[in-house]
């Protein structure tokens, strides 16, 4: 099996077609990830997973993702979703393109962080499955693997 990287791109302006989605990846107390789509281009692939997290995982998910401004604080290390994708014989860690996220702070209610990551994907499988791995452990999110079966290339 080779290993790459699945580099942070946007896909093509048009042509996209919906090929699989949604699904629940993970439903905790405070976590929700979902594959919300993935969206089949000529030239590869689109998925666009959506996290929300709620009470101490949501301010975990801040506390991970906030400006790191202070080169002199040790506990200024980063984090975020980690996502794994494989695509036939090919598996890598794919970097977030587009990630919006929205976080609400401790309220009367539960604090809220949200985030909609996209990853692209520069290949079809030709097996038509991939294998998704999503996890974030700092914020109390273990990995999850998903067999997505996405059937033959619509582009064919």
């Amino acid at each position: 099996m080779r290993r790459r990287r699945w580099p942070a791109a946007s896909p093509p302006a048009m042509g996209g077609v919906v090929v699989y989605g949604p699904v629940e990846l993970a439903t905790t107390r405070d976590l929700a990830l979902r594959l919300a789509e993935v969206v089949a281009y000529p030239a590869g692939l689109e998925l666009r997973i959506e996290l929300t997290a709620t009470g101490r995982a949501a301010d975990r998910a801040r506390h991970e993702t906030r400006p790191l401004d202070d080169p002199d604080d040790p506990s200024a290390l980063w984090s975020y979703l980690a996502v794994h994708v494989r695509v036939d014989d090919v598996v890598g860690e794919a970097d977030p393109s587009h990630p919006q996220s929205t976080s609400r702070a401790a309220t009367a209610e539960a604090s809220e962080y949200h985030t909609e990551p996209r990853y692209w994907i520069g290949a079809y499988p030709e097996s038509g499955v991939i294998t998704l791995t999503a996890g974030w452990p700092e914020i109390g999110l273990r990995p999850r693997t998903e067999i997505v079966r996405l059937g033959p290339d619509p582009a064919l």
